[in-house]
């Protein structure tokens, strides 16, 4: 008897432990569920293009360039172009869903269709559909999984956030993931994105301004990335300082006047009309009364509201009141009362370019100021500007001591992710690296980026490559692992040869390109394009007649376009 009591209570406490190991359980997952980050949705290397005819039909085809889908639908929308899932339509209402093997999928849904990342762009949600049901809709993944069931009242992408889906019940709104678990909870009158992206341009960390009706108008709050709760609805309306990515600041309004929030604390009471934010100076700007001043990043004041205009620019301040202008430094000190119409901030803090009422251009700092009339200039990099005299010509400056390049060219630039300039007169392109060496000059060369650390000058009969300071290197430094490389034989002709310098195909093209993601490459000859595969084989002789000026890029024997969206075109032989 008395080991059964004792067993009892064993047995009694067993439960009160599973039960608590349960509760404990539920409580982690649904915190770990309700912190669910999203993981930026990256699109994979294409597997599929649609491909379009000369009658306008379009059909499918693979990355090796065979024909999967002949060209018989109006339309096709292929809104993963790594997985076999297809939209083809008929006409502008009747379509199919098939795969590779021209199969009809998703047969066990009504209507299912693609999800739009935005409404400016034809990009579409790359791991979730939605289908309709009883006039309300579900989502289902690309395998034909259920994630929910048809219960929403609309479904959309939210804008600018692949892979969190807005949805719509009983007149509500939330966020979905995904794999339809819920990150936002289904209560809110309105959700959109913050705007908030990385440095690489995801937006895996946005956050949501949500919104609740009330009987005295709409309110708003804020929600993190991770779905917490970051500032309860009771703002007349909230923006996001997008600059910002450790420490959250919002800019809102409370009956009619704006303040600063520093991730759930005030720093700046609601008094003022208007806040903006200038990023590389860090620089609050306010306006009180149509006045303009200026608050630091902590919410301190620089500079009072009392000014009709302004312009920022690095660390310096040009403000105008009553016909007077001044120039501050971000601590409020005077730094010089000269009249500029506006000031210009450079990638370099000491430095900005001022515009005087005459339309003249300006290099100014506190130690420096450079006033020869310029009708236009631009920051380059380091001490060094690009400069347009009254001649039209260009040139390059360095502040401190003088002229680098002479000013003989039409047009320089700075090349995009790079310190090296492109300069241009008639039909001639010259490359300076950072160390202002010429290092190549073509005729009638186009310049390209390859990647973010190398770029592409080529012609009609030449090719080149440069790193991301202008020097000249080999393709063997900018594609690591092809299989086959071009080269330029002593006549000028060119070729392919392997990792070895092996010749794999003689030299007898006018130019080539290099061989693309795919494995194909373009060669030109007498006028005309081909086409040959990782292997040298050549594939479509040279008889495909552009009408661009560019380097094309193929798919087996079809040309790829990569415009807004990517897709391939049939070439007419000698057209």
């Amino acid at each position: 008897m008395k080991f059964n009591e004792e067993s009892g209570k064993a047995k009694i406490i067993l439960i009160i432990l599973v039960l608590i190991i349960l509760v404990v359980g539920v409580i982690i997952f649904l915190n770990l569920n309700k912190e669910k980050t999203v993981e930026t949705i990256k699109q994979k290397p294409y597997e599929y293009f649609a491909l379009y005819s000369s009658d306008g039909k379009v059909g499918i085809i693979d990355k090796e360039g065979n024909k999967i889908i002949e060209n018989k639908y109006s339309q096709i929308y292929i809104p993963n172009q790594s997985k076999d899932v297809f939209f083809c339509f008929k006409n502008e209402t009747e379509y199919t869903v098939l795969d590779k093997n021209g199969k009809d999928i998703f047969t066990n849904f009504t209507n299912v269709m693609p999800i739009n990342i935005s409404d400016t762009t034809l990009e579409m949600e790359k791991d979730v559909l939605y289908y309709e049901e009883n006039e309300k809709y579900g989502l289902v993944d690309y395998s034909g999984k259920k994630l929910t069931d048809a219960i929403y009242e609309e479904v959309s992408s939210l804008t600018n956030k692949p892979g969190c889906i807005l949805v719509k019940k009983d007149g509500l709104y939330g966020v979905l993931d995904s794999e339809g678990k819920t990150i936002v909870d289904i209560k809110y009158n309105s959700i959109k994105g913050d705007e908030y992206s990385s440095e690489d341009g995801s937006y895996e960390k946005e956050g949501y301004i949500v919104s609740e009706k009330t009987k005295n108008g709409i309110i708003y709050g804020y929600i993190d990335y991770k779905g917490k709760l970051l500032i309860d609805p009771k703002y007349e309306s909230i923006n996001r300082v997008v600059d910002y990515e450790d420490d959250i600041y919002l800019i809102f309004m409370d009956k009619g006047k704006k303040g600063i929030i520093k991730n759930n604390k005030i720093i700046v009471k609601s008094k003022y009309q208007a806040i903006n934010f200038y990023t590389n100076s860090k620089v609050f700007v306010v306006n009180k009364n149509g006045k303009y001043g200026f608050l630091d990043e902590n919410g301190k004041e620089i500079l009072k509201p009392e000014y009709e205009s302004f312009s920022i620019a690095g660390n310096y301040i040009s403000v105008k009141k009553a016909d007077e202008s001044r120039l501050y430094d971000l601590h409020g000190n005077l730094v010089n009362t000269n009249n500029y119409v506006s000031i210009l901030e450079t990638g370099n803090p000491s430095f900005f370019i001022a515009q005087d009422e005459k339309g003249y251009y300006s290099i100014i700092s506190k130690d420096v100021q450079i006033d020869n009339k310029y009708t236009y200039i631009s920051y380059a990099f380091d001490n060094f500007f690009i400069f347009t005299n009254e001649e039209g010509k260009s040139g390059v400056l360095n502040v401190y001591t003088g002229i680098e390049v002479e000013p003989e060219y039409d047009n320089i630039i700075l090349l995009e992710n790079a310190r090296a300039l492109e300069a241009r007169k008639e039909n001639e392109v010259d490359i300076y690296s950072e160390n202002f060496e010429k290092t190549l000059s073509m005729v009638n060369g186009v310049v390209e980026s390859v990647n973010e650390n190398y770029i592409s000058i080529y012609s009609y009969n030449d090719l080149k490559y440069i790193d991301n300071k202008g020097n000249l290197v080999k393709n063997t430094d900018v594609f690591k692992d092809l299989p086959l490389y071009s080269y330029q034989a002593e006549d000028g002709k060119w070729g392919f040869k392997d990792k070895q310098g092996n010749i794999v195909v003689n030299a007898k093209y006018d130019i080539v390109t290099e061989l693309n993601e795919y494995g194909f490459a373009g060669v030109y000859q007498e006028g005309k394009w081909g086409v040959i595969d990782n292997k040298g084989n050549e594939i479509v002789v040279p008889t495909y007649e552009l009408e661009t000026y560019y380097s094309p890029s193929f798919v087996g024997k079809y040309l790829l376009e990569e415009l807004e969206v990517v897709y391939c075109t049939e070439i007419n032989e000698n057209k």
